[in-house]
């Protein structure tokens, strides 16, 4: 049996710290309101056995499918959901770790310890939203796409396979996928010597020799994304509306969530600031240096991104996961090139500054993380907690719960949900199948309990009358203030 290396073991350890980081209480940090709405899509795949795709309104199918696994498993609860976006953001640790020690040992080690306890890969690898699996899949291109000397027929089917369900995840995987290549052509004209004009030149051959694998890589592609968009064909028509998705994207991307143009970096810079100084620097040093591909390719990967969503107006915190990636990368090969830096004929390194400027930086961001998992998860001033949804919605869910089943009813309960803002209580309501969800005052509506805002509580108030019982408010979040009337209980 082989003995496990120094190297391997300490690898172990950053993947054991990351994977307790991200397993913590899986259901301390209540839902955001896209997650419920996300939970809600899984519902109905589990339900009515397919999913229909609305490129006017949502990501991708590959969330939803890509969780039966732990559905099956689970049942459909916080555990199988959000523990689905932790499986894929451990996938991306694992892949990174795999990748970089094609270079140095170094390099793959610190790069995998910053991105394992970066505040920002923590946090929105126990979000059930799309950006864990989108960012899992983007480094899986990279782990496996074709490179000089290695061109098995399976990284073609491999490189295929993810870049189909990279599509099949987000509308935006044509940026992350433009950044890529615009960074692998950079690093090889820059470190290699190989001018654009030269990989030009070079594409007819290329394609010419490989034909075969390249026909197996664009099937694995199109069935990839076909299957997911169709809805394994019970909604041929997701395919043309895979399409048409960039015509609203377009106009969404101007429209909602605008931000000034700089407001990825600052986000970063305050919830994640060991690996935004660290990724920078090593961008430097790397554009100076032009020695490492996979330095310089990830340099110019990270400022593309940067750049793309600076011009775009849309600008939520969970995009940032995808700049944290390469900054991860720049960060290590930072660390990997001070740690080869020697003194004295090589009698005096580096090295142990490297070690302890890593363990010091990933130590602050796993305390960070640790801190906002566990104590300020519904602090609405951090970066990351964006519009989301506060602790005390927690007990108003139980609540409902308590007075469903003083009433007798249990899961049977009927509750009118009235407030205009009310994601993501239908995913805690869930098992309650005379739940409805109006949205809006509805006069005609007789049930045994009423959640409102409390800008409806004069309506309320007036259709109810003695027979119910006020509880509230309770903050969901932001001015968001909940109430609830639930039916007295006969003596």
């Amino acid at each position: 049996m082989k003995r496990i290396s120094k190297i391997d073991a300490l690898a172990l350890a950053v993947l054991s710290v990351a994977l307790f980081l991200r397993l913590q209480d899986l259901s301390l940090r209540p839902f955001h309101h896209d997650e419920g709405v996300n939970g809600f899509f899984l519902a109905r795949l589990v339900h009515e056995g397919a999913y229909k795709y609305d490129p006017s309104n949502y990501h991708g199918p590959t969330l939803y499918y890509l969780s039966l696994p732990l559905f099956a498993i689970l049942g459909l609860s916080d555990a199988a959901v959000r523990g689905t976006t932790v499986i894929f953001g451990m996938l991306t640790l694992v892949v990174l770790w795999r990748l970089l020690m094609r270079w140095r040992p170094a390099l793959a080690l610190s790069a995998t310890a910053f991105l394992a306890t970066s505040t920002g890969a923590v946090f929105f690898s126990r979000y059930f939203i799309h950006e864990a699996l989108f960012v899992a899949f983007t480094l899986i291109v990279v782990a496996a796409a074709p490179w000089q000397g290695h061109r098995e027929r399976w990284r073609f089917v491999a490189t295929g396979l993810a870049l189909g369900l990279l599509f099949a995840t987000k509308e935006t995987a044509f940026v992350s996928a433009g950044a890529l290549a615009a960074g692998a052509l950079m690093a090889a004209w820059l470190v290699e010597g190989i001018s654009p004009k030269a990989v030009a030149r070079g594409i007819r051959p290329f394609a010419l020799e490989n034909a075969d694998d390249l026909m197996h890589g664009a099937l694995a592609f199109v069935t990839s994304a076909g299957l997911l968009y169709s809805s394994f064909f019970r909604n041929p028509k997701g395919v043309l509306d895979a399409f048409r998705t960039f015509a609203f994207w377009t106009k969404t991307a101007v429209r909602d969530h605008e931000n000034p143009w700089y407001q990825h970096l600052s986000w970063l810079r305050e919830a994640d600031p060991a690996l935004i100084y660290l990724g920078v620097a090593g961008i430097a040093l790397a554009l100076a240096r032009r020695r490492s591909f996979i330095a310089v390719m990830a340099s110019v990967w990270g400022l593309l991104l940067f750049a793309a969503y600076a011009v775009v107006k849309y600008k939520t915190p969970w995009l940032g996961l995808n700049m944290l990636l390469p900054l991860a990368i720049t960060a290590g090969y930072l660390m990997a090139e001070l740690a080869s830096v020697s003194f004295l004929g090589g009698r005096l390194t580096m090295r142990p500054v490297a070690v302890v400027l890593t363990l010091l930086a990933a130590g602050f961001s796993a305390t960070k993380s640790w801190d906002l998992e566990t104590k300020t998860y519904d602090d609405e001033t951090h970066p990351y907690l964006y519009a989301h949804t506060q602790r005390s919605f927690i007990p108003f869910v139980r609540l409902i719960e308590e007075r469903a089943t003083a009433l007798g009813l249990g899961k049977e309960a009927g509750i009118a949900v009235f407030a205009p803002e009310n994601w993501p209580l239908a995913w805690y309501l869930r098992d309650y199948k005379n739940a409805g969800y109006w949205g809006e005052f509805k006069t005609d509506v007789n049930v045994d309990l009423y959640v409102g805002s409390v800008e409806q509580e004069p309506q309320l108030a007036l259709k109810l009358g003695e027979a119910f019982e006020r509880f509230g408010p309770y903050n969901m979040r932001g001015v968001v203030n909940l109430v609830l009337y639930a039916r007295k209980v006969q003596p």
